[in-house]
């Protein structure tokens, strides 16, 4: 994983996470949860072939920073589900 797709994931991320604090609309929030998952999956796998344990690190640190994400969405969108 290079530095440009690490920066586009952070940035992502940083957008994701204040969409969530302004409470943004369901199809917003269901086209993040998708990308979410894609992202987490792209970690997972650069993650097993990091060399050194400071990349290591640092792509955990995304990848539990978008999962986090990823669970507060599918909570506002089950919200949204709810009768009244």
């Amino acid at each position: 994983m290079d530095k440009h797709e690490l920066r586009a994931i952070q940035g992502f991320l940083s957008a994701v996470g204040e969409g969530l604090e302004a409470d943004r609309d369901g199809v917003t929030l269901r086209d993040r949860l998708s990308e979410l998952s894609r992202i987490i999956q792209r970690l997972m796998s650069a993650r097993v072939g990091a060399g050194s344990l400071r990349a290591k690190v640092h792509l955990a640190t995304l990848e539990r920073t978008a999962r986090r994400y990823r669970r507060r969405i599918a909570v506002k969108l089950n919200e949204g589900r709810r009768p009244g």
